[in-house]
């Protein structure tokens, strides 16, 4: 467990007739927003693919009237996959974006107002067939879709976490990202490579594809 992951607390209610366990899974992360001295304070978060969260703002007065203290977050990031672009709304904004299930988001927080956010939800199980998550190229991002992650994913790290996507999208998946906030740098691994860095409950992942899949190819593997 990495200073990045405090908590998580797996709540399980099985009901007799339940056939897919992960339908009847909570889950509470205790998600540490960290700040760093080089000023690249983005946080790229896993929200659960079921949440309270509409829109980015919904997200921004979570963070900063309920968890942390006023002013801690100051904008919410996504890449948009469909305009090939990043999107960057502004706390308290107007028009702010929606929160959609499989995207990862950058929580930029403000310097010196590290602290932690409780992210509540549970899994959305219509991903595991009848929807899913896309990958495109793009050259704003370099091939790199950011994704979010199940918090009871199977992938233990980011090797198993290539083999689930590329067994579902005809091996597209070159690299896996994750952004240390910490130390202000990015820890990349290529596919099939030594030492595979850990998947960390709550960590938006960026994925590069070397092609198109076409369609939304990747159901998450979960327990």
């Amino acid at each position: 467990m990495t200073n990045k992951v405090k908590l998580l607390l797996i709540v399980l209610s099985v009901f007799v007739a339940a056939v897919a366990i992960a339908s009847n899974m909570g889950f509470k992360l205790n998600y540490a927003l960290l700040t760093n001295t080089g000023g690249n304070n983005a946080n790229w978060v896993s929200i659960p693919y079921f949440d309270n969260y509409a829109n980015a703002n919904d997200v921004c007065t979570d963070i900063n009237t309920v968890d942390c203290t006023a002013g801690t977050a100051t904008t919410v990031t996504f890449f948009d996959t469909a305009t090939n672009a990043y999107t960057t709304y502004a706390c308290g904004g107007k028009n702010p974006p929606a929160i959609n299930a499989g995207r990862a988001y950058s929580v930029f927080a403000a310097a010196g107002s590290a602290c932690t956010w409780k992210l509540v939800g549970s899994h959305d199980d219509s991903y595991d067939s009848t929807n899913g998550i896309s990958f495109t190229t793009n050259t704003a991002n370099n091939n790199m879709n950011w994704v979010a992650i199940p918090y009871h994913t199977q992938s233990a790290n980011f090797n198993g976490l290539c083999i689930d996507i590329n067994a579902d999208c005809a091996n597209v998946v070159t690299q896996v990202t994750r952004f240390d906030t910490a130390n202000n740098s990015y820890v990349t691994y290529a596919c099939g490579g030594k030492n595979p860095p850990t998947v960390n409950a709550g960590d938006g992942l960026g994925i590069f594809v070397s092609s198109a899949p076409g369609a939304a190819c990747w159901h998450p593997s979960h327990y």
